[in-house]
């Protein structure tokens, strides 16, 4: 799923070149499919509480399949835009669905929350990497068709596996994970978790969006494969931090490790707006790194605040508010591009928005929240 959300970043640079059209203006045919990605994942979550979240698996991976194909046929924008409206669509279902199964299927939540984030990290990473491979050397079309034929086939292995019970159709409950907080309590830690998802959604989806540009800019003479090596590599690098703090969400504060990890982001952010070169490489690999190490926290923080019965509808929630950024980050990188020809006020911008929502989350009213059982 992860790859198929991103692997467009890369792609338009080459349909830049075969259409003639310019990157601000094809950028912005992702704006509704990032949009579905957020608001699919409410009734997504909804649906698998109700039904079965392995069976919701399997569409996704049909959805996804199919609708990148047709992203590989389209001859013009309208089709393009459709088509990569329908992917956000089907991409919306992973989020709300397989977290709540993830959390309810584990007994150390943040370890095996860590290990599922090191595959959301290659998956970014190997879309990129993938797409710049096929783009180099079959054409962009390729980079669509061929992993939407691949999904489709992994729709039926997994519709295979639940079929002879290798894969449980019924979803499992957890034990020992819901806290008990004040009504209170529980607005504040709302409110600010809402502000705070949305914040992160944000910039992040800035810098997924603009890191081939930014790339393809500021350092000289690199081509679309070295674009999506590298890229491949930050978010590989990335994907196995979330391990790390998972382990840490198992053993320490769940505050401090949330609130650090914001704060850090703070300062990366104000390096890739003037940085270039190997520099502008090692301070974007921070800020997913720190960006991924507080997710298995931001999960652990939602299952406990939520009866077991509505958690994939609040990681629903979580993901309307986070990818419901995404148009609004897409946006923002286009029009910055379209302005500047550059990104850097928006990523000094990014830089102050991560400083407060650190100083935010310094409020969250749960003194020494750890995830221990």
């Amino acid at each position: 799923m992860h790859m198929f959300a991103a692997f467009y970043f890369v792609i338009v640079l080459a349909i830049e070149s075969s259409w003639e059209l310019s990157y601000d203006e094809l950028i912005k045919l992702w704006s509704l499919g990032a949009l579905l990605v957020g608001l699919g994942a409410l009734p997504a979550g909804w649906l698998s509480d109700k039904w079965s979240r392995s069976s919701m698996m399997v569409i996704m991976f049909f959805g996804m399949g199919f609708s990148s194909i047709l992203c590989g046929l389209s001859n013009d924008n309208t089709f393009l835009f459709f088509s990569l409206s329908i992917l956000g669509l089907f991409c919306s279902i992973y989020h709300p669905v397989g977290i709540a199964w993830v959390v309810n299927s584990s007994k150390k939540k943040g370890k095996a929350l860590g290990i599922n984030g090191i595959f959301g990290g290659v998956g970014i990473g190997l879309g990129a990497f993938i797409a710049g491979t096929f783009v180099e050397y079959f054409g962009w079309r390729s980079a669509f068709i061929i992993p939407g034929i691949i999904s489709i086939l992994l729709s039926l292995i997994v519709f295979i596996l639940i079929f002879k019970g290798l894969i449980s159709y019924k979803n499992i409950k957890s034990i020992d994970l819901e806290e008990k907080h004040s009504t209170n309590n529980l607005i504040v830690i709302a409110i600010i978790l809402l502000i705070s998802m949305f914040s992160i959604g944000l910039t992040f989806q800035i810098l997924q969006t603009s890191i081939p540009k930014i790339l393809d800019m500021r350092i000289n003479n690199i081509s679309t494969f070295q674009i999506g090596f590298t890229i491949a590599i930050i978010y590989c690098f990335s994907g196995a931090m979330t391990v790390v703090g998972g382990l840490l969400a198992d053993r320490y504060s769940l505050k401090i490790i949330y609130v650090a990890g914001i704060i850090a982001q703070a300062p990366c952010y104000f390096f890739i707006a003037s940085f270039s070169g190997i520099s502008l490489i090692v301070v974007c690999l921070l800020a997913m790194l720190f960006n991924s190490s507080i997710l298995p926290t931001e999960n652990i923080l939602l299952a406990k605040f939520t009866p077991e019965e509505h958690h994939g509808l609040i990681y629903g929630v979580k993901f309307i508010v986070s990818f419901g950024a995404a148009p609004l980050g897409v946006y923002l990188v286009a029009k910055s591009y379209e302005l500047t020809f550059e990104f850097n006020y928006l990523f000094i911008l990014v830089s102050f928005i991560m400083a407060l929502i650190g100083l935010l989350t310094l409020f969250l009213p749960i003194k020494n929240l750890s995830n221990t059982y």
